[in-house]
């Protein structure tokens, strides 16, 4: 490790900034994957940053800036700043890295990491990212996680659309929490499972970032690094994609229709519907469910010409949004890419339900949650 205070402001093809919210009981697997980034380097076409609050290894927050490699051929972790302790639950300390890596390391094509355990929307009990055990287990809601992007200026502010906004933890790609990002990124790479501590493979993720490379081959390029790197150890059950935003409307169009054509029928089919759910992909967090795997089913069970032409329409969506789906293991063989939230119990809906309906998906696209409500509220 070296220390510096130099700027690295020339303007390179591609930036990855990663935010490793650290303060848990994932902080030594964070210091890994700086070993990681570092093990890659920087190169001329690519800058390297990473901001951690670990566990106990520092007191406060440190930004490293990686290197590209010395005349030895060795890359080096350079500390550029260390910071005072800090609550990566609080919007406002994403929104200042993520606006000081812009500058001080620009480029033209940006990813963002955040790098956390994650629960998807999910706030309340549970913590949906960026929790921080120090600061009473504070986290980052989607809308707060949004709303740091925003403020450092990403989106439709002076920076424009990061390239990749990457999710480095559990549970991540849904339908729901991607449509939250909506004009801030092209493309969103996480996991609908949980992702084990080692998470990304960050030696290879750095090394496609090539100035010849596009956002989607580089979030391609992810999705296939993630999983080689966990059948060669064969640790199974591990999921990756990645989803193209500009294709989500059309999933939430057709996951609208879905919904109202289910609640039409409700009455006569609720048995068959739950069936049919049951039957579903899930995840650790069960009330998360494949979406294309959801419309197999049902189209299986529920015998109505409407609900069996959404269905299609769906999945058809879903083919489009999803660029990349990368999967290892028998128990997630069922997974498209993308998840949405459909629970079996009421219990589970109505601790959820005020949450979700916060979300951007849930109000431009209102059907899906209606006919949760039709379905489990009563």
């Amino acid at each position: 490790m070296q220390k510096g205070k130099g700027k690295s402001n020339t303007n390179k093809a591609w930036a990855m900034y990663v935010y490793i919210a650290g303060d848990n009981n994932l902080s030594d697997a964070g210091l890994v994957d700086i070993r990681e980034m570092e093990k890659a380097g920087a190169t001329k076409d690519a800058h390297v940053v990473v901001q951690i609050d670990t566990e106990g290894e520092h007191d406060g927050s440190v930004r490293y800036e990686i290197s590209e490699p010395d005349f030895s051929g060795r890359s080096h972790r350079i500390v550029i700043e260390r910071l005072s302790e800090q609550d990566t639950g609080d919007p406002r300390f994403l929104a200042a890295f993520a606006s000081w890596s812009a500058k001080r390391y620009p480029a033209k094509k940006r990813v963002l990491v955040v790098w956390n355990h994650g629960a998807g929307f999910m706030h309340t009990p549970t913590k949906d990212i960026g929790y921080d055990d120090s600061s009473g287990g504070d986290a980052l809601t989607m809308g707060e996680l949004r709303w740091s992007l925003e403020k450092a200026g990403f989106g439709p502010g002076k920076l424009g659309r990061l390239s990749i906004l990457g999710f480095d933890a559990c549970l991540m790609n849904m339908l729901e929490v991607a449509y939250e990002f909506m004009g801030i990124t092209e493309f969103v790479v996480g996991s609908q499972q949980t992702e084990p501590g080692d998470g990304w493979p960050y030696s290879q993720v750095v090394r496609g970032l090539k100035k010849a490379a596009t956002s989607e081959s580089v979030a391609v390029n992810v999705v296939k690094k993630y999983i080689d790197s966990y059948r060669a150890t064969g640790t199974s059950g591990v999921t990756q994609s990645a989803l193209r935003l500009s294709a989500l409307a059309a999933v939430g169009n057709s996951m609208d229709t879905l919904g109202e054509s289910l609640l039409r029928i409700l009455a006569e089919n609720k048995g068959r519907i739950l069936e049919a759910r049951v039957k579903t992909q899930s995840y650790e967090e069960p009330t998360y469910v494949d979406l294309v795997d959801l419309t197999n089913k049902l189209e299986s069970k529920v015998q109505n010409t409407k609900v069996k032409a959404a269905c299609g329409s769906v999945r058809r969506a879903v083919k489009e949004a999803v660029v990349a789906n990368g999967l290892y293991g028998g128990a997630v063989n069922n997974s498209s890419g993308l998840s949405v939230w459909f629970p079996l119990l009421k219990t589970d809906y109505v601790t959820r339900r005020s949450e979700y309906v916060t979300l951007r998906y849930s109000k431009e696209f209102r059907n899906w949650s209606r006919f949760l409500d039709a379905l489990l509220a009563d």
